[in-house]
């Protein structure tokens, strides 16, 4: 009888301690702030609000907000983390497709960051981002006419 009432106690601190173990190995032990592993495009400024000065970049790693938010972590050099800062120090972050450096998508991005943020160049990031679309479009038209012909030409048996 006293092998088995001593059996009981030791199951449950063994039992207790795994517990503790497993539950401190798992908890998220990422530090605030942005983790940079590689830098896929430099920060740039790309507008002011008043005295702050805002920047964009592509980087490989990780940014934590606070210690009461997840961590967001970039998936390769193909899908980076674009950050956005504020007098240096980043503020957001979200992964994102790689955009080719002055593409549509990139100015849809640098835009996006001049609205949010109310930034002083909002108009010129709004008129290129117009510009690239009329160039696209224009494109897309004369692909639209010559295609045919250059597809029956090709096709042609002598």
């Amino acid at each position: 009888m006293a092998k088995s009432s001593l059996t009981i106690p030791a199951l449950i601190l063994a039992f207790g301690g795994g517990l503790t173990y497993w539950v401190m190995s798992n908890r998220d032990t990422t530090p605030v702030g942005l983790t940079i592993t590689k830098t896929v495009e430099s920060s740039e400024t790309i507008g002011k609000n008043g005295e702050d000065e805002y920047g964009i970049g592509l980087v490989e790693g990780t940014f934590r907000e606070s210690d009461s938010t997840l961590p967001i972590s970039s998936e390769s050099e193909d899908r980076p983390l674009f950050v956005v800062s504020k007098n240096g120090e980043t503020i957001d972050a979200k992964v994102v497709d790689k955009p080719e450096e002055k593409s549509l998508a990139a100015m849809e991005l640098a835009l996006e960051v001049a609205k949010k943020y109310e930034l002083d160049t909002q108009d010129y990031f709004q008129e290129k981002l117009d510009d690239l679309k009329k160039m696209e479009e224009g494109a897309q038209e004369a692909e639209s006419i010559f295609g045919p012909m250059v597809s029956l030409q090709s096709n042609f048996v002598w």
